[in-house]
C-alpha cells in the first residue's frame, strides 16, 4: 500500500517538475515542495514499518517537516 503512494507521489512530483521546467513557471515550486514532502513522509512510514532502528526514518521526517514549512511559506509570498 505504502509502495504504490510513494510511486504515486513521485511520478506526480516529476510530473509537476518537468512542467515548471519547460515552462519556465515558478508559482508550481510550492506543490512540487508538498509532493516531496508527502513522498519522505511516506518512505518515513515504510522505513518505521519494516522495524529498522536507524537514523533514515527520523531524517525522513525531518525532511519531509521542512519541505511543508518552505512550501506554506511558498503559498503565502
Amino acid at each position: 500500500m505504502l509502495k504504490k503512494v510513494r510511486i504515486t507521489s513521485a511520478v506526480i512530483v516529476m510530473t509537476l517538475s518537468l512542467y515548471g521546467l519547460i515552462s519556465n513557471n515558478n508559482s508550481i515550486i510550492p506543490f512540487t515542495m508538498a509532493g516531496f514532502a508527502i513522498m519522505m513522509i511516506v518512505m518515513g512510514a515504510e522505513e518505521r514499518q519494516k522495524n529498522r532502528k536507524s537514523y533514515r526514518s527520523y531524517l525522513f521526517f525531518a525532511v519531509s517537516l521542512l519541505l511543508i514549512v518552505v512550501s506554506i511559506e511558498g503559498f503565502i509570498y
